[in-house]
């Protein structure tokens, strides 16, 4: 059922995030992390609606917040409920702060469509980014290696890496396919061993990773691993062998300044995973833009492009095609088993 208009007392801050089904808690730590950033501020109203992470759910947000008038939106966790909701925000003049969607293509889509839209979130992309710069001064001089297991993130993990190592004349030694998911991997670790490699960038998961470093240290093939955070698993899926590179999104909570902020917050709150610290995030832009409130009611897209927010995420601005000008992902080394940040690594919290 569509939500009553509003009395415009103050403007209308949307939350669209799935607030039942599996994706449920995808959806409390958005809301979680809106109002905490709210908090007693009188400034908006906060109106949080069900997109069910589907495209029926999308639309349906869609239409309830155009009946609140809200002067712009955030959250958006899942692709299905995003794809429905936009066009119809867009043609309502309603602007997204977008939280979860990757997709290369949303730039395109944004510019034909002329979306109003910013996207809190990493690109795809980003990853073998982050990893490329990493690997480019750090295996300068040495012999590598690019395999993958033949999924699509894997394949474009290893090929995105090889395109931008390639620019700085650094080629591997191999390349390769391999079967994932095996108990035993000495064939491959032979063939790297042939080839002479003793670095590896492995686009697959924790599993294989960890098996293709068992095997090779069982044999005595001293191999460095590198991969994406396809590498993150629990320790039932292995033990990544120590030195292992990995490009991984932060845990925020656990960084600056989100970690003062979740020391000063109840108990009770939803701060230790996912959306909170995005969506935090989010709200902070919001409540400034909202200083800037056109004619419509609506936060206008130039009050959020080309200027330095400070949030729960440092500090954070969106370029004129709406993504961040800076690259979320990070740089980790496995040390006694946990992923340990490489200092100096990466762009986070750097402003481009």
């Amino acid at each position: 059922m569509a939500l009553p208009a509003l009395a415009q007392d103050k403007p209308v801050v949307g939350v669209s995030a799935p607030l039942t089904g599996y994706f449920e808690i995808l959806g409390e730590q958005v809301e979680a992390g809106a109002r905490t950033a709210l908090g007693d501020s009188s400034a908006a109203e906060l109106v949080v609606v069900d997109d069910e992470c589907s495209a029926q759910g999308g639309a349906g947000s869609a239409d309830q917040l155009i009946a609140a008038n809200a002067a712009l939106v955030i959250g958006f966790p899942c692709i299905e409920a995003f794809d429905a909701a936009m066009p119809k925000l867009a043609e309502a003049g309603i602007p997204v702060i977008l939280l979860g969607v990757r997709a290369e293509g949303l730039s395109e889509q944004r510019s034909d469509k002329n979306w109003p839209l910013v996207r809190l979130a990493p690109r795809n992309q980003d990853e073998a980014e982050a990893l490329a710069a990493y690997l480019r001064s750090a295996w300068r001089t040495v012999n590598f290696a690019l395999i993958d297991d033949g999924t699509l993130y894997g394949r474009q993990l290893v090929e995105t890496v090889r395109f931008l190592l390639e620019e700085f004349n650094l080629r591997p030694v191999f390349t390769d396919t391999y079967r994932p998911q095996l108990e035993n991997q000495v064939a491959l670790v032979r063939r790297l061993q042939k080839a002479g490699a003793t670095h590896v960038v492995i686009g697959g998961d924790a599993y294989d990773a960890a098996v293709i470093g068992k095997d090779a240290a069982t044999i005595g093939v001293r191999l460095t691993l590198a991969g994406g955070s396809a590498f993150i698993a629990p320790p039932s899926d292995g033990t990544l062998p120590e030195g292992t590179i990995l490009v991984a999104l932060p845990d925020w909570i656990e960084r600056e300044p989100a970690r003062e902020l979740a020391e000063n917050l109840p108990e009770t709150t939803i701060v230790d995973e996912g959306y909170f610290v995005p969506a935090h995030a989010a709200m902070q832009i919001a409540l400034i833009g909202i200083e800037e409130l056109d004619d419509a009611g609506r936060i206008p897209l130039g009050a959020l492009v080309g200027r330095t927010f400070d949030t729960a995420l440092g500090p954070v601005r969106f370029a004129d095609d709406g993504n961040l000008t800076r690259n979320l992902f990070e740089v980790f080394v496995v040390e006694d088993g946990q992923p340990v940040p490489v200092s100096g690594a990466g762009n986070t919290g750097a402003i481009r």
